[in-house]
């Protein structure tokens, strides 16, 4: 028996076929299918083809399909519609889940627990039985998403404005070394700065779309394993806000997984998040979780839990 998992987001979509047994058949990649911010037409393109990456023709051979999409659930569960029912067996079951709830089962067999997901935005879910129950922050980059790679990059380039503005454009122009001012001006001024850098870097942090700012977020930690006193307060900061965002909604006794590319990535905010939550686990292959939720459910509870590793290492 063949199972399916999915994981899509705005940026990325994921797809995993698998033995129910775990071992791995295919896999898909595409750009994100988030069915609100890109719209149903590119979303289901982009699904498609990491679908059919994944599976080609094994799709009339798979038994059970899990997906874990980012976006409105009503327009998630339309998204997963259009995809498969051209290309799976009638009467498939096929479930929709959240992707908190994929990011959560990459990280443990448990049923239940906490999600703690910073990327480009970031968000903190209680997950009962597979299920988002609860949610902290998530709000977007206008009213949340603390210790996101947004909330990094935005203050990468807070603090270099304000360092900026009291050095003398001379100075500025000879800067060389590797802290978080100079490694913000490069990225963004890649061409060197003039007589006025702070309006040059203002200028140019408003010519790209906002969320361009978490592109900054390496920066820091960059910056920060170099000794850069800045950085280290800024992903102190983001670690503390993260692990409160995570409090909001933690059961004590259960565990918490870190997920998203800022959790999940090796260095310092991952680092500082652990140090606050000791207890928590860094996040696998969601794709691969997908296809474990999957297979589940055609399985007994002890082998499930038993071949969690092989679909999500």
């Amino acid at each position: 028996m063949l199972v399916l998992g999915v994981d899509a987001g705005g940026t990325s979509s994921r797809a995993a076929l698998f033995t129910v047994d775990g071992a791995p058949v295919g896999r898909g990649h595409a750009p994100g299918a988030n069915p609100v911010t890109l719209g149903m037409d590119r979303a289901r393109a982009h699904l498609t083809a990491a679908v059919q990456e994944a599976a080609s023709s094994s799709l009339p051979h798979v038994s059970a399909v899990v997906m874990g999409l980012a976006g409105n659930p009503g327009a998630c569960r339309e998204l997963a519609g259009r995809v498969l029912r051209p290309l799976l067996p009638q009467g498939l079951p096929v479930r929709v889940v959240g992707d908190t709830v994929t990011a959560f089962a990459a990280g443990t067999s448990s049923p239940s627990g906490t999600v703690l997901i910073s990327g480009t935005g970031a968000i903190a879910a209680k997950i009962t039985d597979h299920e988002q129950t609860a949610t902290a922050d998530g709000y977007g980059w206008l009213l949340g998403d603390e210790g996101s790679g947004f909330w990094l990059g935005h203050a990468a380039a807070r603090a270099t404005v304000r360092a900026l503005t009291a050095l003398t454009a001379l100075t500025a122009r000879s800067a060389g070394g590797g802290s978080l001012m100079e490694l913000v001006v490069r990225q963004l001024l890649p061409e060197g700065v003039g007589e006025d850098p702070v309006a040059q870097l203002a200028a140019a942090v408003h010519a790209r779309p906002p969320l361009a700012l978490a592109e900054l977020a390496p920066l820091v930690s960059r910056a920060a394993e170099a000794g850069d006193p800045e950085a280290r307060a800024l992903v102190a900061e983001a670690a503390a806000r993260l692990a409160g965002t995570a409090a909001q909604v933690h059961e004590p006794g259960l565990p918490i997984v870190l997920a998203g590319g800022v959790l999940t990535s090796e260095g310092p905010v991952q680092r500082a998040v652990h140090d606050l939550l000791a207890d928590a686990v860094t996040a696998g292959d969601p794709a691969g979780a997908a296809a474990w939720l999957a297979a589940r459910d055609l399985l007994p509870e002890p082998e499930a839990r038993a071949r969690h590793a092989a679909f999500t290492t």
